[in-house]
């Protein structure tokens, strides 16, 4: 990966600084001057609390350098998520010189984290710059998409599908069909298990676990073009797989901390990265979802699905209103056996697709350790996942997924 030092400079938002030490006020100053512009800040007399005690009274419209202050961790994290909800960005500032600690505060929201004193050679963080001009930057660094595919029960078969869309959007993105999609890059997609203690994708490609992927977890910011074809497994030519096999459930809470980065790091590496994200992360990571631009929602036909899914998008909503959401039925499992149309009506929303069993494809595929997409395209599973992808692709970056807007079904019960 490039490091555009040159090709970068300073933009000039509007600032909060709240701090309550001399080192805190040394290291705003310092910032400012890095900035070039040391009126851009109001300096005010606080911590993370100071701010915390803020959220939900008024709306935060600049972004803040705020010092930790005292406190445990859990205290500070509960904090951070409670002004990021209320839109709040932060640049925090703290003692504890540490990867975890960074880490945590990523993952909790922040915008970055700065360990006091901080020194005059100090990184700018990227939120503080951006690129001078778009076309002084090299294709290297145009980000990707990030498609996350979430079943919000189990069994409908996320797994399965997020393999196959990575198959589909990689024929989607070849050569030959790149002008009908508009793809700037044609023939690479990365494809990601996140479920790093009980994920199949190894096993589903009939791959050894890649390990290295937990590398790229603990620093994201270390690894090159170089590092990841290397550690990734090539499973069919152009798809590139990370699916590791975490034998330790107590680390799982400390990888998953990194999965931001690594995202942020396979953007800039694939065109388009698919990853199978757990509905758990989906719903707590607000760090994930920024690096994330469309998710799709697997659901069965039943009402506790309805229910999750409903949830999920109105967290999405929420927290990341520049995501747009896919949802797509799965005849996997039978549930209550309600109507495509029933579904779109609770949701309030059409449904993008319906995938069907393909039970008999799917079961010969598996045997095979390889993807129903290239075992048997012509099956109608394959089909409405190619279908998909073509959608997926064809939807530019400044587009939205248009919905209806209604009250979802289970608050008008609860009325």
């Amino acid at each position: 990966m490039n490091q555009l030092v040159p090709s970068r400079t300073a933009v000039r938002p509007e600032i909060d600084a709240f701090v309550a030490t001399e080192e805190g006020r040394d290291a705003v100053t310092l910032l400012l001057q890095r900035l070039g512009d040391s009126d851009r800040a109001t300096l005010q007399t606080g911590t993370l609390e100071t701010v915390a005690r803020l959220a939900g009274l008024a709306p935060f419209r600049k972004l803040m350098i705020v010092e930790l202050g005292e406190g445990e961790m859990r205290d500070h994290l509960e904090a951070v998520r409670e002004i990021v909800a209320e839109g709040g960005e932060l640049v925090l500032l703290g003692r504890e010189n540490s990867v975890a600690a960074y880490r945590s505060f990523l993952a909790a929201g922040v915008r970055d984290y700065l360990a006091l004193p901080l020194e005059a050679e100090f990184v700018l963080p990227d939120v503080f710059a951006a690129p001078k001009d778009a076309s002084m930057v090299p294709d290297s660094q145009t980000k990707g998409r990030v498609v996350a595919v979430c079943g919000v029960s189990g069994g409908v078969g996320a797994s399965l599908l997020a393999a196959n869309l990575s198959v589909a959007c990689l024929d989607e993105l070849s050569p030959a069909n790149s002008g009908k999609s508009g793809a700037a890059k044609a023939g690479r997609v990365g494809l990601l298990d996140a479920d790093f203690a009980f994920g199949s994708l190894a096993v589903d490609f009939d791959i050894e676990a890649t390990q290295g992927v937990f590398e790229t977890l603990e620093r994201p910011e270390r690894v090159d073009s170089t590092y990841l074809q290397s550690s990734m497994a090539e499973v069919v030519p152009g798809l590139y797989v990370y699916a590791g096999e975490l034998h330790d459930p107590e680390q799982l809470g400390g990888y998953e901390e990194g999965l931001a980065g690594l995202l942020h790091t396979l953007k800039e590496e694939f065109p388009l990265t698919v990853v199978d994200l757990p509905r758990r992360l989906l719903a707590q990571d607000v760090s994930v979802l920024r690096e994330v631009e469309d998710v799709v929602l697997v659901l069965a036909p039943g009402f506790s699905a309805l229910r999750s899914a409903g949830r999920l998008i109105e967290r999405l909503r929420s927290h990341s209103p520049a995501t747009r959401v896919w949802t797509v039925l799965s005849q996997s499992r039978r549930d209550a056996g309600l109507r495509p149309k029933e579904i779109a009506d609770a949701l309030g929303r059409p449904l993008t697709n319906v995938l069907p069993l393909s039970s008999v494809e799917i079961a010969r595929a598996s045997v095979k350790g390889a993807p129903l997409q290239s075992v048997f395209p012509r099956s109608g599973y394959a089909r409405k996942v190619a279908d998909l992808a073509h959608r997926l692709l064809s939807v530019s970056d400044s587009e939205t997924v248009t919905v209806t807007a209604r009250q979802p079904w289970w608050k008008k019960r609860s009325q």
